[in-house]
């Protein structure tokens, strides 16, 4: 994927991808640049008492044609001017609400309306992918279930009934449907950035700053993390814990799956984790070149081109 061209001065940005996809991560990690902040809440979430912009919204939704109430609603969001959408997961949002300031959101709900989203107000899309089986991890770690019903709708097919589809099977059908419909209309998006969640989670303050520089922020000399982001002392059972290492958090998840379960995933997801490679915005440094096969011998696959692909 080419590098997008450079973002207009004091565009917001927005950090979207499937729940449990390391969005809050991220877009906290993006607020510490200079100037930058991050009020917290979702703001097309509708879920459990949340904004759900300002309550026109009861589920995933595509939307494309927001009504005016919905566009002074989402533009007054990406400006950081709505108290409603400040949480205790949001970093320096007085900052982002001053003028010259440079808002970041975080909205997974947005995945589905990402044209109407950036057209409203201007923002700077970042979608981040993180591996299937990472997310049926976290899922299971938060008791919750894929919204295939809320896709199926959305679909105009019916709805499985409660319990009709494995959890597995769910997940699969609800990662790719997610990611499928946002990058389809990704040619409507101007410079949409698609990037990976392990990139980013093993590539540390490099690959992080790679993509600031890419949406027009700039890092802090000395930024410091994040309120809550000690090194030590993993909060168990929260709904978001920003303390463990990186190789935890890009490669933990294995061992949350049951046998089998990481292949059944990538049956279901490969055409799409394929599409999201292809578009995905290197944040790493150039691959160093293969070294030469010895006479004779065959030529191994590289990690990222398997001879088989096995999994996502």
């Amino acid at each position: 994927m080419a590098s997008p061209e450079a973002p207009r001065p004091g565009a917001p940005v927005l950090v979207t991808g499937v729940p449990r996809s390391g969005t809050t991560w991220l877009a906290r990690r993006l607020a510490t640049a200079r100037g930058a902040g991050m009020p917290g809440r979702e703001p097309m979430n509708p879920r459990g008492g949340q904004w759900g912009l300002g309550g026109t919204l009861t589920g995933w939704t595509q939307l494309d044609e927001p009504t005016p109430r919905q566009a002074r609603l989402l533009r007054r969001a990406y400006r950081g001017l709505e108290p409603r959408t400040w949480s205790r997961y949001g970093v320096r949002a007085h900052v982002a609400a001053l003028p010259g300031g440079r808002v970041v959101v975080k909205d997974p709900f947005a995945l589905l309306s990402l044209p109407a989203v950036v057209r409203t107000t201007g923002a700077v899309p970042v979608l981040v992918y993180r591996h299937p089986g990472a997310v049926l991890a976290s899922y299971r770690r938060m008791g919750w279930r894929a919204d295939t019903a809320e896709l199926r709708r959305l679909q105009g097919r019916p709805a499985a009934g409660d319990g009709a589809l494995d959890d597995v099977t769910a997940m699969g059908e609800f990662w790719a449907e997610l990611h499928r419909r946002a990058l389809a209309r990704g040619g409507e998006v101007p410079g949409l950035r698609v990037v990976a969640h392990a990139e980013l989670a093993e590539g540390g303050d490099a690959a992080l700053h790679r993509l600031m520089a890419s949406v027009g922020l700039r890092p802090r000399r000395t930024a410091p993390a994040p309120a809550g982001e000690a090194p030590t002392g993993p909060r168990a059972g929260g709904l978001h814990d920003f303390r463990r290492s990186a190789q935890e958090v890009a490669q933990g998840w294995r061992a949350a799956l049951a046998p089998g379960e990481e292949e059944a995933l990538a049956a279901l997801t490969a055409d799409v984790w394929d599409a999201l490679e292809a578009a995905r915005l290197p944040l790493g440094p150039p691959p160093a070149p293969a070294p030469a096969p010895a006479p004779g011998s065959s030529p191994r696959p590289t990690d990222r081109e398997p001879a088989r692909r096995s999994a996502p």
